[in-house]
């Protein structure tokens, strides 16, 4: 069992021991800029990351699952479980009316994880938001 906290990194930044995982964006910005989080899963009494995930707040109570990451060495341990479950319940505190993804073909084990905790395929046209990247083959969203 991991420590997954939300808005950890406020007033800090990657240099100062608090080690995002190399594919984390810097939180601030685009995404806590807007309203939305990063949590962050760290080893019980350590301030070593081994996951994040984040919320992108979106108009209309929109909220995207976005950037995902678990680092290679924890894999397996049920983290990413962890991580979408943490997400879903900030999603819904931040007062979201409407949780999407999107994701590719080539992450099967995301793509099952998303599906237990209740997310659903969906179609472009179906998407909360315009302008959606095209990079994402698969859409998503909670039901």
């Amino acid at each position: 069992m991991v420590e997954v906290q939300g808005a950890a990194y406020r007033g800090r930044d990657r240099g100062r021991g608090h080690r995002l995982p190399d594919r984390a964006p810097h939180p601030f910005g685009r995404i806590m800029g807007p309203g939305g989080d990063m949590l962050v899963a760290r080893e019980p009494g350590s301030d070593t990351a081994v996951g994040c995930i984040a919320l992108l707040a979106y108009p209309d109570a929109v909220f995207e699952l976005a950037k995902m990451a678990v680092a290679p060495a924890a894999q397996g341990r049920g983290i990413g479980r962890q991580l979408i479950a943490a997400a879903i319940d900030r999603a819904q505190a931040l007062g979201a009316a409407r949780l999407f993804l999107g994701t590719n073909t080539k992450l099967a084990p995301a793509i099952h994880l998303y599906e237990d905790a209740g997310f659903v395929r969906i179609t472009r046209d179906c998407l909360p938001v315009a302008d959606y990247y095209a990079r994402a083959d698969i859409l998503m969203e909670l039901k």
